[in-house]
Order: structure tokens, then C-alpha cells, then sequence
């Protein structure tokens, strides 16, 4: 899944700079429970977590250990390539779709340091430190101190009205977090397309703001 990325970044505008990397992570082969209720599909596939038929967090929303196997992998790759690229966090930009997409938000609230910005395509927020649910939806004074320092991370997020893997409703409802607590937070939505990545029409406006923000 994460080469489709491949295609995004072939376009024939250059919207980052040359020197620039780009790191494709996998999550580990598993059971989807959502393949097996929604396409009876028992093969395991590349996931960084298990999800049900209503792409939420399985076998319950309170279990995550899976995702948090998966976040400590993928902080673990971006101290490593930090070090071999010998480049500052600030310089490492991090993206997702669907799932790749909720461990994108799942890391921007649990990482150890701040990335230069967040892309999230067709995904949602859940964090298991904020809600017992699997989308967060109001904080306590203590949880909102921890993110007190996060407030001008730059976060891009897209979804669409006729996503039928992630709901609409469910991904707009997670975000309404991020606006509340997010000063360069966007969401852009669009219609007539299912869950799928490469034929969002949005791509061009994504490249004009990962363009922008590399470059302030």
C-alpha cells in the first residue's frame, strides 16, 4: 500500500526540494477482522493494526496494543533515519492513507518529538491516553496541558463524502479535536470517490502546502 505513495510524488510539478528522501514503512502482515466482515477475505494483510467491519480499533477500542507495537516501531525508523540522514526532526515530514493515516495522527499525538508536519489521507484520530473510545472527543485540563506545546504543528488531513471503508462522519467528528486544539490544522474534503488514494483530486493542493511548509 505505502508504494502508491510512489505515484503522488512522480508528479511532473518538483514541489520538494531535490535532495529530498522518501521513506516507504509497511506495517506487518494479520488478520483484518474488516476484510474478513466486509469482502470475506481471511488472507492476512500488511496492517499496523488489527480493525472490525466499521474500521475501528479490534478486538476491543480499549485494546491497543497493536497500535502501540506499530507507533514504536515507526518512532523507532524516524530516530533512525534522523540519524543517518543527519538532519533535524523538523526536516521529516510524515503521511499516511487509511490506516497509515490514523498511525499518522495516532504518532503525532505520542511522539517524542516534533516532525515538520502531518499528512493524513482518509483516515481518523483515535489515542487511547485521551478516550476510552477509539475517536477522541473532549479532554480533561491534564490532557489538554499535553499538548499545550503542540499547537502550531502543521497537519493536513483529507477525506471523502463517499468514503465507504472510513465513514465521513466518523473521520470529521475525530478531527473536530484537532480544530479546537490545532492552529495550522486542515481538513479537505471532497465527493463521488470510495477509499482510495491515487485518484484524489485534492493532490495538487496537498503538494502546493507540503511546497509551503518545507520551504518556510
Amino acid at each position: 500500500m505505502s508504494t502508491k505513495y510512489w505515484d503522488f510524488f512522480k508528479s511532473r510539478e518538483t514541489f520538494v526540494p531535490i535532495r529530498t528522501k522518501i521513506y516507504f514503512l509497511s506495517g506487518q502482515k494479520r488478520e483484518m477482522q474488516f476484510m474478513i466482515d466486509y469482502y470475506k477475505d481471511p488472507r492476512p494483510y500488511c496492517g499496523w493494526f488489527n480493525i472490525d467491519k466499521f474500521a475501528t480499533l479490534r478486538p476491543t477500542p480499549g485494546d491497543f496494543t497493536e497500535a502501540e507495537k506499530s507507533l514504536k516501531l515507526v518512532l523507532d525508523e524516524i530516530d533512525r533515519i534522523k540519524t543517518v540522514e543527519n538532519v533535524d526532526y523538523k526536516k521529516i515530514y510524515l503521511s499516511g492513507f487509511s490506516q497509515g493515516a490514523m498511525m499518522t495522527n495516532y504518532i503525532l499525538l505520542n511522539s517524542r518529538f516534533e516532525l515538520g508536519g502531518y499528512i493524513a489521507f482518509s483516515g481518523y484520530v483515535f489515542d487511547n491516553d485521551f478516550s476510552e473510545n477509539t475517536v477522541i472527543y473532549d479532554m480533561s485540563e491534564q490532557q489538554k496541558s499535553k499538548i499545550e506545546a503542540r499547537k502550531n504543528y502543521h497537519i493536513l488531513a483529507t477525506h471523502s463524502f463517499s468514503d465507504d471503508a472510513v465513514f465521513y462522519q466518523l473521520s470529521a467528528e475525530s478531527y473536530r479535536f484537532y480544530y479546537q486544539n490545532y492552529t495550522d490544522f486542515k481538513l479537505l474534503s471532497f465527493g463521488n470517490l470510495r477509499h482510495v488514494f491515487p485518484e484524489q483530486p485534492i493532490h495538487p493542493y496537498v503538494r502546493k502546502w507540503l511546497k509551503e511548509s518545507m520551504e518556510r
